[in-house]
């Protein structure tokens, strides 16, 4: 269960003995054993989110000045080649293929921690944002550059005006009523789209109602602890609701994430959940109306709810890799150079303490949202420990789409259910 943009994508990663035997293939292997101290020089392979707002073109200029400063090292940008676009579906094929990649940004998948180096050792790594949430068995695999808000709901405020909605919902049953007005006002209430996002809004929209009571509730579920029938059944339900209401375009699995943000700013839907990396793209959009955010309430307590909050843009480096040094250095000036963080936090709308960056209104909401509930008030949502096992957001995500076929919510969370079960045991 993860962070967020694209890196979100559902893929069905291969077992860890496929990919044990794929690393004594040939190619994965190391001639130096993994030598922190090796390798000063050469050319790194980085593996890294491809987004409307992460181009390669972006990240060739993000690793420019490092280049520069260093001229033994090239950085070679790679984009994911599989066919969903996303880095965890990407890896285990190229580990199966001998070819990782010496450094991959965005991988969350837990399946590859046993091929990558612990810098638990390096001051600046254990000195990065949410460092202590990422690690595994007191190893620290994980460098992020900040931090990112999730369980956000995006609003077009003239959409709300036209509905005579004067104040944002305080509970998911106040949001429900709120959607019936928007549609009656002749918009399409809430947007979705298939590919990953299903699952991602999913997760965000119904997690405040379990984090805010208890706010290690993903860590439990991650091992098995909670029943995702008893805990998403309510959830599942409330949202299929929503698709027989038509709240939900019921054709929305056709929809691809750039599509969906692409017609919410538009304005043809007034509410869009999603992470705060839609930020860049609501300020660089063109369009006649404002947004707004709020964070998501809980089903019906008015009681503000916690705040989801993920690493942002975590970087790994694999320690097959031939150039230890080079990965190192690139690694670390990518999360510790002030220009390099404050352009990647502005890039994708992450937030880092004594990084701000100006950016927009609704970036400065998304802050104050963030500052808010900065002191013990957020559930972390992914990343080391918080992880749920490989191939969740895939299960869950053909779960929650089957709702929008006709499937029945409570079969939907028992059969997650005994999924989450059987990779816990």
């Amino acid at each position: 269960m993860r962070h967020g943009r694209a890196a979100g994508a559902a893929g069905t990663l291969l077992s860890l003995g496929l990919l044990a035997t794929a690393c004594g293939g040939g190619g994965f292997q190391s001639t130096n054993g993994g030598d922190p101290g090796a390798g000063a020089t050469g050319t790194v392979r980085m593996l890294v989110n491809i987004t409307p707002n992460l181009t390669k073109d972006y990240w060739r200029n993000l690793v420019a000045p490092f280049e520069k400063a260093n001229p033994g090292i090239k950085v070679r940008i790679e984009a994911p080649t599989s066919s969903d676009g996303s880095v965890d579906t990407t890896l285990p094929q190229q580990l199966a293929a001998g070819s990782p990649p010496d450094v991959v940004e965005g991988s969350h998948s837990n399946k590859v921690v046993p091929y990558l180096r612990d810098l638990s050792d390096q001051k600046w790594a254990t000195s990065a944002p949410m460092a202590d949430a990422q690690r595994l068995d007191g190893r620290l695999y994980d460098v992020s550059i900040g931090q990112q808000a999730q369980s956000l709901v995006f609003y077009n405020k003239t959409a709300f005006k036209k509905a005579g909605i004067t104040e944002e919902p305080r509970t998911l049953d106040e949001l429900t009523a709120d959607m019936g007005r928007l549609k009656t006002a002749g918009y399409l209430p809430m947007q979705t789209a298939g590919e990953w996002v299903t699952e991602a809004q999913f997760m965000q929209l119904f997690g405040p109602t379990l984090t805010t009571p208890d706010k290690d509730w993903y860590l439990q579920a991650a091992t098995g602890k909670r029943s995702l029938a008893k805990d998403l059944g309510p959830g599942a339900a409330l949202y299929k609701s929503w698709i027989d209401k038509g709240y939900i375009d019921k054709n929305a699995l056709g929809t691809k994430y750039a599509d969906g943000e692409t017609a919410f700013l538009s304005g043809k839907s007034a509410l869009y959940p999603m992470g705060c990396w839609f930020v860049a793209a609501e300020h660089a959009a063109k369009k006649d109306f404002e947004v707004g955010v709020f964070a998501v309430p809980q089903t019906n307590d008015p009681a503000t709810s916690r705040l989801s909050v993920t690493p942002g843009a975590n970087y790994r480096i694999f320690k097959g890799s031939s150039h230890q040094t080079a990965d190192a250095k690139l690694v670390k000036f990518l999360t510790t150079d002030k220009a390099a963080v404050e352009s990647q936090l502005k890039q994708d709308t992450s937030y880092r303490t004594g990084y701000p960056y100006t950016l927009s209104p609704l970036s400065d909401e998304v802050q104050r949202l963030l500052d808010d509930t900065a002191d013990g008030h957020q559930a972390i949502m992914g990343g080391g420990e918080y992880q749920m096992p490989a191939g969740f957001e895939d299960q869950a995500g053909k779960r929650i789409q089957s709702l929008y076929t006709g499937g029945d919510p409570a079969a939907a969370m028992k059969t997650l259910d005994s999924w989450l079960k059987a990779q816990t045991k």
